[in-house]
């Protein structure tokens, strides 16, 4: 590929600062509700149930669709599959952000509906938090699923090195 040693780990550090800020958006909501909403109210016991099994539904979810990307056109240029690879990243990495992030959307609305004070937001802020740490955060599993929905036509990317992901081996019997 065609990427110089400066801009790989530029995009990947961006990508980083942006999951990171998208991350802890949750944390701040939940210290201004704790101000708001105080915690002397305990939700009741269907709340953080139903916020669980959301979590499980949305996980199910992203692993059949979060990762859906087309694959790179073989007769792509370095750059152009460069580029494309990014793209397809950052578009994947918001499609997974959104959806994780709604279990602590809708626990907000909870939290005010729902006698719970902030508890009714931190169980759901919490399943968000995991689901985006699993999905969302550029580790070796989500930039190795996204590499390999692009690279499944035969045109290799960059965006394990630009991640510093090592490339998968061969499966080792013992």
């Amino acid at each position: 590929m065609t990427t110089t040693p400066a801009q790989a780990p530029a995009f990947a550090q961006s990508v980083r600062i942006l999951s990171g800020a998208l991350m802890g958006g949750l944390v701040f909501f939940g210290i201004a509700l704790f101000f708001v909403l105080g915690t002397k109210d305990t939700p009741p016991v269907w709340l953080p149930v139903a916020q669980l099994a959301a979590g499980v539904g949305v996980h199910v979810l992203l692993e059949s669709i979060g990762y859906r990307t087309r694959p790179l056109d073989p007769d792509l240029g370095d750059a152009d599959a460069e580029q494309a690879a990014r793209a397809a990243w950052q578009s994947s990495m918001m499609l997974r952000f959104a959806l994780s992030e709604a279990i602590a959307i809708v626990s907000v609305v909870a939290a005010f509906v729902v006698e719970g004070g902030i508890l009714a937001y931190a169980v759901g802020a919490l399943v968000s938090l995991a689901l985006m740490a699993v999905h969302v955060w550029p580790w070796a599993r989500p930039v190795g699923k996204v590499a390999d929905a692009l690279e499944a036509a035969g045109r290799r990317t960059d965006l394990r090195e630009a991640f510093g992901v090592p490339a998968p081996g061969p499966i080792q019997q013992y």
